[in-house]
């Protein structure tokens, strides 16, 4: 697809369909707070409608309860899916973080996994130019860990992604696996001229990850893109150790809502409540990052 036809697509689909045009009008009017962590540039969102994603339930019991929002036949009959490799579909995200949002499910209800599905993440970077990718594991923001999805949205937006080249990208590195430097969190970046090499170079990774027993794989969250000028696939690997911070669980003034995913651990984090989003800070944001980081 070109920019333009995803950007038609996208259009269309808020003419015909009244809660994402709803949702995605409130968008446009959602606050937004920048703040510096040393040279880090960090935002927080207060975004009410994303309340479905933070507070959602994933315990095995819930999950098996409920109808999968990702599968064709529990969709809206207002939601159009464009194919994707075969066997994905690009949807419209109905609960947009940002302006451009979609989802790409698997067309098979099968659980949520990278390790196998991390080359089909690289090919639907190529596919889609204008957007990045990102992944969010079982237990790392994912609302839907029973169903195997991707997501994309608009490049330039989210801090780690947008203030990548300036600030986060190692100084000289070409093809390879180089940490993730000086970024508020660990992580590694995978750079390659292809798809094939990134999955060779990411599988190497996550065969040293520790693994997670309760989600069958380790903790992590990805964001990659193509740059296209440079022919080059990135990959950023942001590895977890926790699903939530404490401070999720907490009473009174010392809870805060936010369950990270990867856009949070990306640098702009999402505040579905507004005391949250009012009481938030850039060493508060850190603080939280790093709890749940590896």
């Amino acid at each position: 697809m070109t920019k333009k036809e995803i950007k038609n697509f996208f259009d269309t689909q808020l003419a015909a369909w009244e809660l994402a045009r709803r949702n995605c009008s409130d968008l446009q009017r959602a606050e937004l707070r920048e703040g510096v962590w040393q040279d880090c540039r960090l935002a927080v969102q207060f975004n009410p409608a994303r309340m479905v994603s933070t507070g959602a339930a994933i315990d095995r019991k819930t999950i098996e309860q409920r109808p999968c929002f990702l599968c064709a036949k529990n969709r809206p009959p207002e939601q159009v899916a464009v194919p994707m490799l075969g066997h994905y579909e690009l949807l419209v995200n109905p609960f947009p973080i940002l302006p451009l949002h979609f989802t790409l499910p698997s067309t098979l209800h099968e659980p949520q996994h990278i390790r196998t599905t991390f080359i089909d993440m690289m090919r639907m970077t190529a596919l889609l130019p204008g957007l990045f990718l990102f992944y969010n594991g079982p237990r790392c923001g994912a609302s839907a860990p029973d169903h195997l999805h991707f997501q994309a949205g608009q490049r330039g937006i989210v801090p780690v992604e947008r203030d990548f080249g300036l600030l986060y990208r190692p100084k000289g590195c070409g093809e390879g696996v180089f940490p993730l430097c000086g970024y508020v969190v660990n992580g590694w970046v995978i750079v390659a001229k292809s798809a094939e090499e990134s999955e060779k170079l990411f599988g190497t990774l996550y065969d040293t990850m520790p693994q997670d027993d309760e989600s069958g794989e380790p903790m992590m969250n990805v964001l990659a893109w193509y740059e296209e000028e440079e022919g080059t696939y990135i990959s950023l690997i942001l590895p977890r150790c926790k699903h939530r911070p404490d401070c999720y669980w907490a009473a009174g003034v010392e809870k805060c809502l936010v369950s990270p995913g990867a856009l949070d651990m990306g640098g702009l984090v999402i505040t579905p409540r507004k005391e949250d989003f009012e009481r938030m800070t850039p060493e508060r944001l850190v603080t939280i990052l790093r709890e749940v980081g590896l």
